[in-house]
């Protein structure tokens, strides 16, 4: 996930070479982790980065290094997550077999600036990574509380890398090499995730409460101008288990007010584990939801609330928006 710490990495590995037209294998790595990064960053149901990120041992008196840092929460604001997720049902509602087609538009910003030696100017960069994403879902429900829904999804990403050289170093060694390589370039990949998840949902007198398991693999094909068209096959794995609950507070006419919570743990590994720093983490949740006062097919609840994840590189805490928790 420190992409500066990437760079620097990857240019150890090149200066020494000369370009040729096969591509790096240095390079390849590089966007394969890219790729990957975004399709677990842009799933807001394993990765959530808010409108405003703080150090909870600030806030909360902690001292607690897992918790956030002064360089995690730099980290984590150098990237911006945007998804727009929608759901639609080919089923009854109270179908036992339920056929669902689940659709996602994103994009993961990074913005940083990128030093290469001390004493010279950094250079800036901005990378995107926008995406398509379309899966069918199968819901079984087996009774009034378990719920196994298996799904094949298919990813289509666009990468794209703009550098400003800002130091006459950077133009005179760097830029004749990288340029199009990996600088001020682009590349595509398509991936396919297979992935199943199993749920337990119950219902009281307060609110509900729920218990989920899935499990996600993907593995794509990459193509494009970087690095010489050798851009690779993104490939990982994550899998979330958590637990959630939703209290109903009050009711404002049509409008129902309730508290949010949630804790996940999420098990990362292939090209999804390097970015991150670990093979696994934890996030926590709570807020404020309440459902629209109104019939709407897009929204089901809307709220704001606290963010807080524990022991990957992206560590922290943020205040976050909340669009269709389920």
């Amino acid at each position: 996930m420190n992409r500066q710490t990437n760079l620097i990495a990857v240019f150890a590995a090149l200066l020494p070479l000369s370009a040729n037209a096969q591509g790096y294998k240095e390079v390849q790595t590089y966007l394969e982790q890219a790729f990957s990064a975004a399709i677990v960053m842009t799933n807001s149901d394993v990765v959530t980065l808010g409108v405003h990120d703080f150090d909870p041992n600030e806030w909360f008196n902690l001292s607690n290094e897992n918790i956030g840092s002064q360089e995690s929460i730099e980290l984590r604001q150098q990237f911006a997550v945007s998804a727009l997720p929608y759901t639609i049902d080919l089923s009854d509602e109270d179908a036992v077999h339920k056929s669902q087609i689940f659709m996602r538009l994103s994009a993961l910003i990074s913005r940083q600036d990128v030093e290469i030696y001390d004493g010279i100017e950094d250079d800036y960069q901005r990378e995107t990574v926008a995406g398509g994403y379309l899966a069918y879902r199968y819901q079984y429900k087996a009774n009034d509380n378990w719920t196994i829904t298996p799904g094949l999804g298919l990813h289509l990403q666009y990468f794209r890398n703009d550098h400003d050289y800002r130091s006459d170093v950077t133009k005179q060694y760097f830029q004749p090499f990288l340029d199009g390589l990996m600088f001020n370039t682009s590349a595509w990949a398509a991936s396919v995730e297979p992935h199943i998840e199993f749920k337990y949902n119950e219902e009281t007198e307060w609110g509900s409460w729920n218990a989920s398991s899935s499990s996600h693999y993907f593995y794509g094909h990459g193509w494009g101008d970087a690095n010489y068209g050798q851009v690779g096959n993104p490939e990982g794995w994550y899998i979330a288990n958590g637990v959630e609950a939703f209290y109903n507070v009050t009711r404002w006419g049509k409008s129902v007010q309730s508290i949010y919570s949630s804790l996940r743990r999420i098990d990362l590994g292939g090209d999804s584990e390097n970015p991150f720093g670990t093979h696994y983490y934890y996030e926590t949740s709570v807020g404020w939801l309440m459902t629209p006062p109104f019939k709407s097919d897009w929204i089901d609840n809307i709220g704001i609330g606290l963010n807080i994840n524990y022991g990957s590189k992206l560590k922290g805490g943020s205040i976050v928006l909340f669009f269709n928790q389920d």
